[in-house]
């Protein structure tokens, strides 16, 4: 081979090496400055739920102050479904009990996490029908539906989103 020839191969390669390594630090950089979570809601107590609504609002605040772009979701399953509810009557759900105040203050927090800072909450249809909820307009009008929240918790985390768990 000549050395011209083997000169623009090895320019060719050099370019390809320096344009792949440009294009994955770009994608990386872009990936570090963005907040990526999600927080998996599967119990039913309200003190817990509560106490995850405050831990969103604070990666949320923080992303907000900071300046730093973010996605935050939340998963809904299985006892959880019933803070997405709207509606409980013909429920599962309708003979729970929360103070009303505690209710309040859920329902006016989980409202200003969607409308105030664009948190996604995404409820799982395996869960709707396993406990039955056939009506979806019974869930508050914000919630997005997932088919099983097994699968969007793994697609979320392979996609880099953080996994929260409240305890």
């Amino acid at each position: 081979m000549s050395k011209c020839k083997l000169f623009a191969l090895y320019m060719t390669i050099v370019l390809m090496l320096s344009t792949s390594a440009v294009w994955a630090e770009g994608k990386k950089g872009s990936d570090e400055e963005m907040i990526k979570i999600v927080y998996h809601c599967d119990f039913s107590d309200p003190v817990r739920f509560d106490g995850m609504l405050k831990s969103i609002a604070t990666a949320v605040l923080y992303g907000t102050e900071k300046g730093i772009p973010y996605d935050v979701r939340v998963v809904v399953n299985a006892m959880c479904t019933q803070f997405m509810l709207k509606d409980r009557t013909g429920t599962p759900f309708s003979d729970v009990k929360i103070d009303k105040k505690l209710q309040q203050a859920i329902d006016e927090y989980t409202e200003s996490l969607v409308d105030g800072y664009d948190v996604k909450f995404e409820q799982c249809e395996e869960s709707l029908k396993r406990l039955n909820i056939k009506d979806k307009t019974k869930l508050k009008p914000f919630v997005k539906f997932h088919e099983a929240s097994q699968v969007r918790l793994w697609e979320l985390q392979r996609k880099g989103y953080a996994y929260i768990k409240v305890r």
